[in-house]
């Protein structure tokens, strides 16, 4: 398992960590960033930067306090920053508060600090190396050894205060466990490779969690002494605690951009006879992804660190400063690390720049939306599988517009958008030929030139989302079913129109004819009840007319009869 692990959940079309990483050791697959460990520096950036909170490092404090819980001792090394962290908190406090939650003794990160610089003097007057580079800060080796490998005999050969920390405390009490507490989230990294019985890191961040849980407060006392070895967390402060030879230039530089050019200048032979504290957080430790988390002042930081350190008016050999003994060797070596990857050619970088939409130099924008710095960087991220065409803004959003612009354009529906003040932002072809116009003639202009505006001024005033009605315009003889849209957040409304004039003339017509043959219908059946009156009349004359002549016809009969 990784040092940062990154929640899926909540990683979704961002690339807010990209643009902070120094390095670029972030892949983008499926719209998701995940970390590559294999060139990642640890430097915690990208899970400052994080809006949806996705990326944390590694938390070790249930397997502490497991630890603690079997009766394990436990020993707690506090990086110096502490007092800058937990407002001015004094050593004793913080000592006090850590044995509350079972800690069986709390230590001074500050002392391997102490050890450390002292090694660093001692390098510099055996004169070995013309140039030095102090190692103190784990990203800073991690950079080196991953991506500049030809820095490395500029490393000072020395371990890190939390390692150097660690040795002595494994030296003294060799069966304990060892918890360094500070800002930083690649000790967690140091402590996993360490050994010297150094086994758990806890940020500055998850400690206050854990006072927080168990209701344990850091009770601020009296002022303590100080010691010269508390400036290590700001820039500056290992040079504060060194002795300085006339042979020597002693500078400090922090940032990871000025980290990365000023090695450049060193691997180039810019720098010599130098000594060179170098912290990839800008402001040094007390500029660590816990300080940035809580958005904590880097002035007011560092202030506070140095009142825990000594008096700046004192002079440094009078300066009091942590008196422990050495371990056996503070000696470490560095090694080359780093991962050699095949370039893309310039026919593969082309081809992936076509597939961008990038078909020219000026279609390169370097708008730096994606994370990277330039268009190139990103084709060649693209290349290694690390991003996603997807991820050019300009290109998305260019290929959406010629999307909409296509949809505008041959949809035979009339589309307006027309703003709050009810000026026409927008209008496609139809609408141009529906009311006879140029698209010049009425972008910009008021939408009452073409339609009557009470609909638009109905829809922001009532707030509504939608509304569908039929009209005429008598001025243009035409029918139309509009829809109305009415997007507050963006300040538009859109109308969509569709002529149903000729299906509308087409009704109107067919009514006509409905009618028409409905008088017809009725003056054929007034016609035939007419004529069947007119029969019934004639039949009844008939029928009385054939009865008198029956009757006269039996009575001549009858007659006749009786004569004979």
């Amino acid at each position: 398992m990784g040092i940062i692990q990154f929640e899926s959940v909540n990683c979704k079309d961002c690339c807010k960590c990209i643009g902070v990483c120094p390095v670029k050791s972030i892949e983008v697959k499926n719209h998701q960033a995940n970390v590559v460990e294999r060139d990642c520096i640890l430097c915690g950036n990208c899970t400052v930067v994080c809006p949806q909170n996705a990326k944390r490092s590694v938390n070790e404090l249930g397997s502490i306090r497991d630890l603690i819980h079997d009766g394990k001792r436990v020993i707690g090394s506090v990086a110096p920053s502490y007092a800058a962290y937990f407002d001015g908190c004094g050593f004793e406090a913080m000592s006090a508060a850590l044995k509350k939650l079972g800690f069986s003794s709390v230590r001074e990160t500050a002392e391997g600090a102490h050890l450390v610089k002292s090694q660093y003097e001692e390098l510099l007057r055996k004169g070995e190396q013309a140039t030095v580079i102090s190692t103190c800060c784990p990203t800073l080796n991690a950079y080196v050894q991953k991506h500049l490998p030809e820095a490395i005999p500029f490393l000072a050969p020395v371990l890190t205060p939390l390692q150097a920390h660690a040795r002595l405390l494994h030296e003294e009490d060799p069966d304990a466990a060892i918890v360094f507490i500070g800002p930083c989230i690649s000790k967690k990294e140091e402590c996993r490779k360490g050994g010297d019985g150094l086994c758990y890191a806890l940020t500055f961040d998850e400690l206050a969690d854990w006072l927080r849980e168990t209701n344990t407060e850091l009770v601020h006392g009296e002022p303590e002494d100080r010691c010269l070895s508390r400036f290590f967390p700001v820039t500056g402060g290992i040079l504060e605690t060194m002795e300085r030879l006339p042979q020597y230039d002693y500078i400090a530089i922090d940032g990871a951009e000025n980290c990365m050019n000023a090695l450049r200048d060193v691997v180039a032979g810019k720098i010599t006879n130098c000594f060179l504290e170098m912290s990839f957080c800008t402001g040094s430790c007390v500029g660590g992804p816990a300080f940035r988390k809580r958005e904590l002042s880097l002035a007011s930081s560092t202030l506070k660190v140095k009142k825990t350190a000594v008096d700046g008016e004192m002079p440094r050999e009078q300066r009091p400063d942590f008196n422990v003994h050495a371990p056996q060797t503070l000696e470490t070596s560095f090694r080359d690390e780093q991962i050699y990857y095949d370039q893309p050619t310039e026919k593969q970088i082309a081809a992936i720049f076509r597939k961008m939409g990038k078909k020219s130099a000026a279609d390169e924008l370097n708008c730096g939306m994606c994370g990277y710095a330039s268009c190139r960087e990103k084709a060649i991220a693209v290349y290694f599988g690390r991003a996603e065409i997807s991820m050019c803004m300009p290109y998305m959003k260019k290929r959406a517009e010629s999307f909409s612009d296509k949809i505008l354009a041959i949809t035979p529906n009339a589309i307006l958008a027309v703003d709050l003040d009810m000026k026409v932002q927008q209008i496609n072809h139809a609408a141009c030929q529906m009311f006879s116009l140029q698209v010049e003639d009425i972008l910009g202009q008021s939408v009452s030139r073409i339609l009557d505006e009470f609909d638009f001024v109905e829809m922001v005033a009532n707030n509504k989302a939608s509304m569908e009605k039929y009209n005429y315009l008598a001025e243009y003889n035409l029918y139309l079913k509009q829809s109305f849209y009415y997007d507050a957040s963006a300040g538009i409304i859109l109308c969509i129109m569709k002529n149903i004039t000729q299906e509308k003339q087409r009704k109107n017509q067919l009514m006509q004819h409905k009618t028409q043959v409905i008088g017809m219908a009725d003056s054929i059946a007034e016609k035939q009840l007419r004529i069947v009156h007119e029969i019934a009349s004639l039949l009844g004359e008939s029928a009385a007319e054939t009865k008198v002549a029956i009757a006269e016809l039996k009575e001549a009969v009858m007659i006749d009869d009786e004569e004979r």
